[in-house]
C-alpha cells in the first residue's frame, strides 16, 4: 500500500512539473510571436504606439487563429437539430 501511494505522489508531482513547463513553453512562445509581429509591422512602416500600428497587430492576431481554429481540439463542425428553452 506504501508503494502504491508513493507511485500516486510521484505521478502527480511529475503532472504538476510538466503543466509548469508548459506554461512556460507558452509564454516562451509567445514572446517569440509578439517580437515577430511587431518586426514585421515596423518594416511595413507602422509606427509603434499608434492606431495603423494596433491595427496590424491585431490584424496579424486574428489570420493567425483562423488559420489554427480547424486544427484546435475545440472546433468542430457539424450537423443538428436543437429545441431551445
Amino acid at each position: 500500500m506504501t508503494c502504491l501511494k508513493s507511485v500516486f505522489a510521484l505521478s502527480i508531482s511529475a503532472l504538476l512539473l510538466a503543466a509548469c513547463s508548459t506554461a512556460e513553453d507558452r509564454a516562451r512562445e509567445q514572446a517569440l510571436q509578439d517580437r515577430a509581429d511587431d518586426r514585421h509591422c515596423r518594416e511595413l512602416g507602422f509606427e509603434p504606439e499608434t492606431e495603423p500600428y494596433g491595427n496590424c497587430r491585431l490584424k496579424l492576431k486574428e489570420v493567425r487563429a483562423s488559420q489554427q481554429a480547424p486544427n484546435h481540439p475545440n472546433f468542430g463542425v457539424g450537423v443538428g437539430i436543437g429545441i431551445g428553452l
